[in-house]
This record gives structure tokens, sequence and C-alpha cells, in this order.
């Protein structure tokens, strides 16, 4: 720990000794008061007329937060709760209810596809992120399959005004003695628009209020270049980015391990855009990319089992699973307009997934008689698999204007996918294909009572087609296999939402009540309950069984107490009915109410030019887990009391000092959705600077 925290000391020292330049800066309110449009409609909107619920999280925003990864910046957004699966260091989004696999993640709007039973995480490095635009509810009319819960886009930091600018940040974290630094250099130099970064973090065990989880540490770096070039209306550049993580993942299940030494990512970009084209043609954007998902996981158990007297058997199983996952995708959208009422998007999206997934699996039995061992006997297998699946496109959007008061915007996307298994060497699965096409739509309205109030009403259809691991290769879990089954249907929703919105010089109002129906819910059942075909009858079998009906409220408000104080509250209320085959239950590990309440105060003093204190409470009700065999799990509901402080330092305010007290009382807890147990009472450092 002295080790990392000197680095850390060191770093911030040099910062302070070394830079000084003059640096922008505005105090976010963490909060939508500020943002004037956003992007969940695919073209640009005044919030308050935006037919989606969304919020968007600035570069500010993580500033001023405890958070080292995207999902724990993101944890305050009405809807969203953060999973950990038990891996810190790869968490995942939850949406209304919804897991992370029904959550589309795009970075700069090109999608991080995964073929996982989790979802796909966020793989990349707070520094990078400019801001992030969460949109609330299923969006797959223009975000594609994945986004049957929300849609988590990711924009990235671009270059600057000036031909040569650079920043670093360093943080420490004492819960997990974990370091943060992050550098970049950007500008503009002859017309060309540039940015180079670089990140590297390193967290070690984690510290909880009664000890240490072990096997919880984790670390990734990061790097990213990007050029652009503008030319008149036209604008051309290209990104390059990596992030590569390794993460333990901790079971506390004696003699079973885990372990992620590697989920990498990798992606190459170009993209080009044309703006003010004519009074019809307002638009055009084109981009592809080329992505690759390098995974490895580890797992290892022993067991011993009885036999008849004094006979018994040791086994011992070690699974490494090695998966790459090579997408490319190709994005293009026009806008135009047939006259100053109707704005209208027309897109079509191709992407092409393949996956090559090698399973090794060594199992040691050792036969003991009296306490005596024999001679262990090694059985080694293994598998090779090679799947792909591509997706067609095609979306249009309207947005009409009837009146300075009305507005009605309509949606439809057609989906044509194809999935197969090219190859196996799995004896008993063979190649195999499917195909689906489908067409969706959406509608919404937005009245204005006036300037201020804002009412809108949508209905959106959902579709998210099974992943590859569950309709062409299988799943191999503790030693059991899960069969593919390439006759699955893809799963879909309705969902049904109400918002008011104010906005004034005091108050900021952004509610909603919503209604979700989903059905043909992929799950696995044994293959000895089902007339299909399995490799062995004592596997399982991925099968369309569950559905789901969820309602809630989102609730995001801030109030003005005076110019300098602002009090603000997030909070979700959320009831969501799961149905297994024949068995239904509300006991779906969904807390009902969870959210943030918080006062903030700003100003300014002869030592802290601009400063902010935040003071906040982050709570949850219980929620408990029940199943069809009856058995349930209770997770107790919990509050913390935590403190942010913050302020620019330096004669021309380029430095940033932030500064997060979480869990103030050091109290024990677990949110529903993370496995770990929560940090104890922790700090967090963080120093930037920017010239």
């Amino acid at each position: 720990m002295k080790n990392k925290l000197f680095i850390f000391l060191r770093v911030s020292v040099m910062c302070l000794c070394f830079i000084n330049a003059e640096f922008a800066y505005g105090f976010s309110d963490n909060t939508q008061e500020n943002v004037i449009t956003i992007t969940g409609t695919r073209t640009a909107r005044a919030f308050i007329e935006s037919p989606v619920s969304s919020a968007q999280i600035s570069a500010e925003d993580i500033q001023q937060s405890a958070a080292d990864n995207i999902a724990d910046a993101l944890r305050d957004v009405p809807g969203i709760q953060v999973d950990d699966a038990a891996t810190p260091g790869m968490k995942r989004i939850t949406l209304r209810g919804e897991s992370s696999l029904r959550v589309a993640i795009l970075i700069d709007g090109q999608e991080i596809t995964d073929h996982s039973t989790y979802g796909a995480p966020l793989l990349l490095d707070t520094s990078m992120v400019e801001r992030i635009e969460v949109i609330r509810g299923t969006s797959s009319v223009l975000y594609g399959g994945k986004a049957l819960g929300g849609v988590i886009n990711v924009i990235t930091k671009k270059g600057g005004g000036k031909p040569i600018q650079f920043s670093a940040t360093s943080s420490y974290h004492s819960a997990t003695n974990g370091q943060q630094l992050a550098a970049s250099v950007y500008g503009e130099v002859a017309g060309f628009d540039y940015r180079v970064s670089f990140s590297d973090t390193d967290h070690e065990d984690r510290e909880t209020p009664d000890e240490t989880i072990n096997n919880s540490s984790f670390a990734n770096d990061g790097f990213m270049i990007y050029l652009a070039r503008q030319v008149g209306e036209h604008l051309i550049g290209l990104t390059y980015d990596e992030f590569n993580l390794s993460s333990e993942i901790a079971t506390s299940i004696p003699n079973f391990l885990l372990d992620m030494p590697q989920r990498d990512r990798t992606k190459f970009s170009i993209f080009y855009q044309l703006e003010d084209i004519g009074e019809t043609f307002k638009k055009i954007h084109l981009d592809a990319y080329d992505q690759t998902i390098d995974r490895t996981f580890l797992q290892h158990f022993e067991m011993n089992t009885p036999l008849q007297p004094p006979m018994s058997m040791n086994m011992i199983v070690d699974t490494e699973i090695k998966e790459k996952l090579d997408t490319q995708g190709i994005n293009s959208q026009v806008d135009f307009s047939l006259n100053e009422r109707h704005y209208i998007i027309m897109g079509l999206q191709n992407t092409r997934d393949k996956v090559d997934k090698n399973t090794v699996n060594v199992t040691q039995s050792t036969m003991l008689i009296g306490g005596i061992a024999g001679t262990p006997q090694i059985r080694e297998s293994s598998s090779l698999e090679s799947a792909e699946l591509e997706t067609n496109a095609i979306y249009l959007q309207d947005e009409w204007r009837i009146s300075n008061q009305w507005i009605i915007t309509i949606g439809a996307r057609h989906y044509s996918v194809d999935a197969s298994l090219i190859r196996s060497s799995r004896t008993g699965l063979n190649p195999s294909d499917n195909k689906d096409s489908e067409l969706i739509g959406s509608f919404a309205v937005n009245y204005a009572v006036n300037s201020k109030n804002n009412l809108r009403a949508v209905f959106s259809q959902g579709y998210h087609y099974p992943t590859l691991l569950q309709i062409a290769t299988g799943a191999t879990a503790a030693g059991t296999y899960r069969n593919p089954n390439p006759d699955l249907s893809p799963e879909t929703s309705d969902n049904f939402e109400f918002g008011y919105r104010l906005r004034n010089g005091d108050w900021l109002v952004d509610s909603v009540f919503f209604y979700t129906e989903a059905e043909n819910y992929i799950t696995t059942r044994s293959c000895s309950e089902l007339p299909l075909t399995c490799l062995t009858p004592e596997d399982d079998i991925y099968i369309n069984a569950d559905a789901a009906k969820t309602k809630g409220i989102e609730l995001n408000l801030v109030q003005g107490v005076s110019q300098d104080v602002s009090s603000y509250l997030s909070l979700t209320w959320l009831s969501r009915e799961e149905t297994f085959g024949s068995f239904t239950t509300k006991d779906t590990g969904s807390p009902s109410l969870f959210g943030r309440l918080g006062l903030k105060v700003k100003g300014a003093s002869e030592w802290f030019n601009n400063y902010y204190v935040d003071t906040y409470i982050r709570a949850a009700s219980g929620a408990k887990v029940s199943d069809a065999n009856g058995e349930r799990e209770t997770f107790a509901g919990w509050g913390t009391l935590n403190l942010a402080l913050g302020s620019y330092l330096g004669a021309e305010e380029n430095y940033q000092l932030n500064l997060d007290f979480s869990n103030l009382l050091d109290k024990k807890y677990s949110p529903a959705k993370e496995t770990l147990i929560a940090p104890g009472r922790s700090l967090m450092i963080r120093l930037s600077a920017d010239f």
C-alpha cells in the first residue's frame, strides 16, 4: 500500500509543480439541467422534448465521483443497477430489471457485441470518456437487438482548440489500495483534430468492514488514437483503441476457483460525416469498424464423492476456455427534411460476428480406500467450435412537428438475421443454421404544455436475437455442458411509457411511469425433462420458456435552494414479475426502491476559487429471489452516508482536486444485484491537470 500511495503522491506533486495553463471549467450538478440536446432519437433534440427516457453523465460528473469504471459512474441514474457477477474488474449494467445481456453497449455509436451468458462489459477507461448517454427502456428500433432493456452509448474525448494540449489524472482508492493513472495529448494542427490517450489501473483485494475479499483484485490498461480532419462541411476520421483487462473472480466457495486472466478489446474504425447539405438533405453519416475481443476463462473445482465404505473418490476438474470474437460492422444514416415539419432519418446497418472457441477439460480422479490414495487417473478432452452471426437492418424514423405544442415520432426497423454453427469437434454437435426476420415499431407523442412543461407517451417494441452461445456453440459450466438449441426464437417485448418533464429556474423534474411485457426469454432446462436432442441426458439445454412483466416509476428531481445550494433526488420504484415455465414469482432479486438523495453546495473562497461539497445518501430496500424448487434468498436493505468535495486549484485554475468519502459509517452491505460485499469506509483521491 505504501508503494502505491507513494506513486500517487509523486505523480500528484509533479502535476502541481510543472503544469500551468488555462482551463475552461464548469461545475455539473450531476443532473441534466445543463444538457441542451440528446441523441436518444439518433438526432439532436432538446432534452425537454425528447420522447425517450434519457440521462447524460459528463466527464465532470465522473471526475467528481469515486467511480473507477464506467458502470459505477452510472450507478445513480434512475433505473440502473450494477451487476458484478463476483468479478469486480468487469462490472455490467442492468436496466429496469433487465439483465445486462439485454442492454446495448455502444462506444461512439458502435456496439460492443458479446456472446457470453452475462452480456457486454464496459471495456473502456473512464479517463477517455467525454460523456455517457443512457436510454432507458426498449430501444431496439433505432439501436438494434441488444437494446431490449436500453442503451449505454459512451462518447469518447476528441481533439482540442490549440495545437498541443496535455491532460493527466492520478487517482488513489483506499478500499482496494488501487491506483488509476491516465494521460492524453490532444489538439488541432493544420486542420487535423487529434488525441492520443493512455490509461493504467491496478486494484488489489477489496477491503470490507469485516474482512478482505480474497481473489477480488483486477488490473487494466488502455490506449486510444483519434485523428480527424474537417474540410468544409465534410468530416473524415479514424479511431484505434484497445483495452486489456484481467480480473480475479471471488467465488467464496471452498475448492471452487474462477479466474478471468484476459478480457481484451481492440477496435479500428473510420467515419465520414457531411452536414448542412441543403434544404432537403441535412446530414449523411457513414462508419465502419473491425473489433476483436479475446477472452480467457479458467475454472477449477475439487470434490470428494463417498462410495461403498471404506472407499471414496477424489475428483479435480480444470477447464480452460479461450474465445475470440471478431466483429465487422457498417453503419450508415441519412437525415433529410421534406418540409419544416418533418425531419426523417433512414439508416442501414450490417454486423458480422464470428466466434472461435477452444475448450479444454482436464479431469483427475483418485480412488481412496481407507484414506489411502491410489494412482490418479487423468482424462483430457477438448473441443473446437466456430460460429457466425450476420445481422442486416434498415430503420426509418419520422419526427413530425404537428404544431408548436405537438410532436409525433414514428419509427420502424426490419431485421434479417442468419446464425450458423460452422464447425465443431464436439461429438454429436453438428453444423446448424437459424434464420429470422422481424419488423418492429415505435410511436411517441410529446405535448408541450408551455416552454417549461412537457408531457410524453411512448410505445416501443423490443427484439433480442439469441447469442451464438445459446443457439450454436453451447457452454460449459461447473463441469456441465449446456447444449445449444438451433430452434430458439428471439426474445421480444412491448414497452409503454408516460412521462412528465419540468424545467425552470429553480426546479428540474424528469419523471416517467413504464410498463413492459416480455416473452420468449431464453433459459436452461434439464435435457432429461424435455423431448429435445442433447449430447448427454444429464446436461442442460437452452429453450424459450420464461417471460416477465415489469412496471416502475423513475424520478430525477433537482431543486435550487439558492444560487449556490441545490438539493436533488434520484429514485426508482420497480416491480417485476418473472415466469419460469409454470412457476411465477415477484421475488426477482431487484429492490423495489433504490436511489440517491443529496445536498450540493458550490462556492468560492480565498483558498479555493471554485469548490463544491456534495453530501448524499445512497440506499436501496431489501430484495428476495425465489425459484421453482422453493428456495429463497434474501438481501437486506441498506443505506450509506457519503461526502464528495473538490475544487479547482492554481492561479489559472488548471488543476482539479476531488475527494470522495464513501460509506462513512462503515456499513456492511451488498447491493442485491452484486455478489460481493461492498467496500467499507473508504477514500478516493483524484488530481487532474490540463494545459
